[in-house]
């Protein structure tokens, strides 16, 4: 036998074998195959087990005689005897999953749905980018491995990762503009390429001269899962083309030309997911395609699938909730639990008074307005992750509320207003998962505020990632997917929230402070003569707030001033989560406003951006008023381009969410109007999925043309002719300017200052 060591690159199955690509410390790859045979368990009654034993031979998917073990279930906490099926064909796993969903009621299947590629990683205890040392043998052109170790543990904080080599791939126009009219840009550390798209043949030959000439390890794509390369392969299949795409020659890949992707509702808001086109021995990245990328890029994506022994190009895909619950998966097989394949743990009945009780989610007191909408001094103090910190402290999880072994124990805790009961003889599932990630994140946070730590943006990005899991965390206890949920544990973790928001409430209040604001796991406070805030006394109050609550409480920053833009419903009243101000250190923190929207245009949030970077000069609103003038002149500098027609289209873009495909609309609101106009232009457009358009001069809306679409405007029109309704954007860019300055203007009409009325030869 031979050895070899590396990071683990890539893991993926085919048929029967696990294959891996390790990477050296010198840069080699090499490709390893191994045996993997998954199992899973059953409780039913004697005749159903006998019937599925038998339709298990029939397909000849048993790898040896099923037998007997004892194995513990997770909501009830008692030993069972279950049948173990060791599965000989892994590839019918999903196919008998499916099946047996059929008969749910009828008996209990456990670790069905486990990846397969993670059921190898927890068996050989190894994860993405571990480094390893396999011992292998060479047969019939594959590297089996006999012996595979790790010499890395998954609880390592600072870990180390190769250098990859990056291609970047995306199209010059929209991405639903035909590829037979676009051009792919393709770049690389040196080189830049223009590919014509008119010639498929042509195009695949010249993107396989650039793999093989830079070789690299990470395709990172705009559009790629859903245009891309459902263009390239099936193009390369249609001319019987070859492709370098994949660095696997060996194994058997099939791939089945998918462009459609899937539309769903979560949570009142429609989602759309592309296909995904993972590549065998690289990594293909869809940033279009991935909540995890935006948010925390590659790094981000290395974190997450590292503890939760996700494959990379898997975790680039999924959601955090998916990343978390196979944390919790591998905390349950640790625990000798089985892991329930759907989600058992039912809601108990309650009646109409406990409902009212215990469905109240988090505390949110509306800003004190009465001595207006701005104010000075104000300290805001953050619970630190308070959700998931509740759930370790009070070791909240769906198996640990109202357990069944501790329902006659009278000194164990109980949820504050609720009264559910908490497990005091095991700890939880979900509690013991949250808290490696807690000190993971607590960890990177330090590193950020250390001066002597170098590559501090990727240590950003790994921190991101897990705050966004943390807060995912919360939210799954309730979901009604959630393999490990419950939601007298998700009522129970609001409880306690806003417990401890009120005790944080009245020990400032004690310490002479009054109640500004509070929203779920902040407050905002101001000295009661509302003089300058000692931060002195913020982290002493902080300390008082952790013993009494068993939370830490953080000061965010004491605001110079803060401004609570009122309700464009009620100019009267505040929003809740709307909120905007600067640090006495100059800095700007704003919630709910246009720069923090997606669906403004660019040209107002960059607008809008250099208004605040203005405010933010001035200590006090005074100051502010004095200058009024200058923030004026910023106003007018952006409105009089828009006034003129000089601002570029692309610039003046909305973007929007569709809520249905095209059949379902019913009123032609602007999105309708967007999305039929695609679908005139041959562009089916699923629902959830994100367009983008330009509200063009009232003129046009007698033609039905009073919003065009990006791919309508790149296609059809002379964009240097292209006449957008000024009227329309600078009304935008007044409401931008409204909501950060009303609060301190000195003058009431701000319609005044769009008005054309000064241009004319006579006043009204």
């Amino acid at each position: 036998m031979e050895t070899f060591k590396g990071y683990l690159f890539d893991i993926y199955h085919s048929e029967q074998k696990i294959y891996l690509w390790l990477r050296s410390l010198e840069g080699e790859l090499r490709l390893f195959s191994d045996e993997f045979l998954p199992t899973i368990y059953i409780d039913a009654p004697q005749n159903i087990l006998q019937k599925l034993v038998k339709r298990f031979y029939e397909l000849d998917a048993l790898a040896e005689i099923p037998t007997f073990v004892e194995k513990q279930l997770f909501y009830e906490n008692r030993t069972v005897s279950v049948l173990k099926l060791v599965i000989s064909k892994p590839q019918l796993l999903p196919k008998i999953t499916q099946k047996l969903f059929y008969l749910y009621g009828k008996y209990d299947i456990y670790h069905s749905d486990i990846e397969i590629t993670t059921g190898y990683m927890v068996e050989k205890e190894i994860y993405p980018l571990a480094y390893l040392e396999v011992s292998y043998e060479t047969k019939n052109a594959l590297n089996q491995i006999k012996k595979i170790q790790s010499f890395t543990n998954i609880t390592d904080l600072d870990y180390e990762i190769p250098n990859f080599r990056t291609v970047s791939l995306y199209l010059e126009k929209s991405h639903r503009i035909p590829l037979g009219n676009n051009t792919l840009i393709v770049e690389t550390h040196s080189d830049k390429y223009k590919l014509p798209t008119n010639d498929s043949k042509n195009l695949i030959q010249k993107l396989n001269q650039i793999f093989i000439k830079h070789d690299p390890d990470i395709v990172l794509t705009a559009y790629g899962d859903q245009i891309l390369f459902p263009y390239l392969f099936k193009t390369s299949q249609d001319n019987h083309l070859t492709t370098e795409f994949d660095r696997d020659k060996t194994s058997i890949i099939r791939r089945s030309i998918q462009t459609q992707g899937t539309s769903f509702n979560t949570y009142g808001t429609i989602v759309f997911r592309a296909p995904s086109y993972p590549l065998f021995g690289r990594w293909h990245i869809d940033s279009k395609n991935g909540f995890v990328y935006k948010e925390a890029d590659l790094m981000g994506i290395i974190e997450l699938a590292r503890i939760s022994r996700l494959p990379i190009q898997k975790m680039a895909r999924a959601s955090t909730g998916k990343a978390l619950t196979y944390i919790e998966v591998d905390v349950a097989l640790r625990l000798n639990y089985l892991v329930p394949w759907q989600k058992s743990a039912l809601e108990a009945p309650k009646t109409a008074l406990d409902l009212l009780n215990a469905d109240k989610g988090g505390l949110v007191f509306q800003a004190d307005i009465q001595n207006g909408f701005v104010l000075e001094n104000v300290a805001q103090l953050d619970f630190s992750q308070m959700y998931p910190n509740v759930m370790v402290t009070h070791n909240i999880s769906p198996e640990t509320i109202n357990c069944l072994c501790c329902q006659d124990d009278s000194e164990i805790e109980r949820v504050p207003s609720l009264g559910y009961r908490i497990c005091k003889k095991r700890n939880g599932v979900v509690s013991l998962a949250l808290a490696h990630i807690i000190e993971r994140r607590t960890h990177y946070k330090k590193q950020i505020k250390d001066k002597n730590i170098i590559n501090k943006h990727y240590i950003e990005q790994k921190q991101s990632s897990l705050k966004w899991m943390l807060v995912t965390s919360f939210g799954y206890l309730g979901y009604r997917n959630a393999k490990f949920g419950k939601l007298e544990s998700h009522e129970a973790v609001t409880a306690f929230g806003r417990e401890k928001l009120l005790m944080a409430k009245e020990i400032a209040e004690d310490q002479g402070y009054n109640l500004v604001h509070a929203i779920t796991d902040c407050i905002f406070i101001q000295k009661k003569d509302k003089s300058p805030i000692n931060e002195k006394n913020l982290l002493e109050i902080c300390e008082t707030i952790k013993q009494k609550t068993k939370i830490t409480m953080e000061v965010e920053g004491i605001f110079s001033w803060l401004s609570f833009p009122p309700s464009t419903q009620d100019e009267k009243m505040p929003v809740a989560n709307r909120y905007m101000g600067r640090f006495i250190s100059g800095h700007f923190k704003g919630r709910g406003i246009a720069i923090r929207r997606k669906d403004f245009p660019r040209y107002i949030k960059v607008a809008q951006d250099e208004m605040i970077r203005w405010m933010c000069q001035f200590e006090t609103i005074a100051e502010m008023q004095s200058h009024e003038d200058e923030i004026l002149e910023i106003f007018k500098k952006f409105d009089t381009p828009l006034s003129k027609g000089e601002v570029h289209w692309k610039d003046l873009l909305i973007l929007r969410s569709t809520s249905q495909d095209p059949e379902g609309y019913s009123v032609d609101a602007p999105s309708a109007v967007a999305v039929k106009d695609l679908l005139e232009m041959g562009i089916h457009v699923q629902a959830g999925e994100k367009i983008r358009y330009l509200v063009v001069n009232k003129q046009s809306e007698r033609k039905g043309e009073r919003y065009k679409t990006e791919e309508r405007i790149e296609t059809k029109y002379q964009t240097n002719i292209l006449i957008y309704d000024k009227n329309h954007y600078r009304k935008l860019l007044l409401s931008s300017f409204k909501e950060i300055w009303i609060s301190i203007a000195t003058f009431n009409n701000f319609n005044e200052l769009i008005s054309d009325e000064p241009l004319l030869p006579f006043q009204f």
